[in-house]
């Protein structure tokens, strides 16, 4: 199989997330109710399309039905509270696997399109959080900006079209068999599963 593109998962492959959600409790303390229902709202999503300009306000929406919350509070929260406290826990705490800057130089040498297809907004600023210059990418991209949250086949398959390939032509890379894998899957497309530590690094078929 030759490859023309690889689609990297963020949160957990390109960076080890242990004690990530910890981190996230501790800087949203005060908004327990509001991170809760977040994440909740995250899981019913799974898998869902709901359309590029629909799935950001409906995890909104389910938020504030969830707490009480009117839209604006809950947006406000989103944007200058969970996000940035996201940003700034990658950026304390954690740090970019070794494997990760080499394979991805190597890769753009042979002309292999890279995408960068997080659950969550903000991708640019996260990479720049644990070291990666944003632009290395071909393509970056959050799930909501796709049309579903993992493991949505058709948001998937939105980002292959955004790179101009077809999915049979895409390798995605993902720490979690049941979003990246599953959503490869169902798209047509090949997986390679890595595990969060920091190694081994994945062997791309190139």
């Amino acid at each position: 199989m030759k490859i023309k593109g690889v689609i990297f998962d963020l949160d957990g492959t390109l960076y080890d997330n242990t004690g990530l959600p910890w981190k996230l409790v501790l800087y949203n303390i005060f908004h327990l109710r509001l991170l809760l229902a977040e994440r909740l709202a995250h899981h019913r999503m799974s898998g869902r399309f709901y359309g590029p300009d629909r799935t950001f306000d409906e995890i909104l929406k389910r938020i504030s039905m969830k707490t009480g919350y009117g839209l604006y509070t809950v947006k406000k929260w989103y944007l200058k509270t969970y996000m940035p406290s996201q940003v700034k826990a990658m950026k304390k705490y954690f740090h970019i696997k070794p494997w990760v800057i080499p394979l991805l130089t190597e890769l753009k040498s042979k002309g292999i399109k890279i995408a960068c297809f997080s659950e969550y907004i903000c991708v640019n600023e996260k990479l720049t959080a644990i070291g990666i210059d944003p632009s290395v990418f071909d393509l970056t991209v959050d799930a909501t900006s796709a049309g579903g949250l993992k493991p949505c086949r058709r948001a998937f398959e939105a980002v292959a079209t955004m790179m101009g390939l077809d999915p049979s032509e895409v390798v995605v890379v993902g720490d979690r068999e049941d979003t990246d894998g599953a959503g490869a899957e169902a798209a047509n497309m090949a997986f390679i599963l890595v595990p969060k530590s920091d190694f081994p690094a994945p062997q791309l078929p190139l």
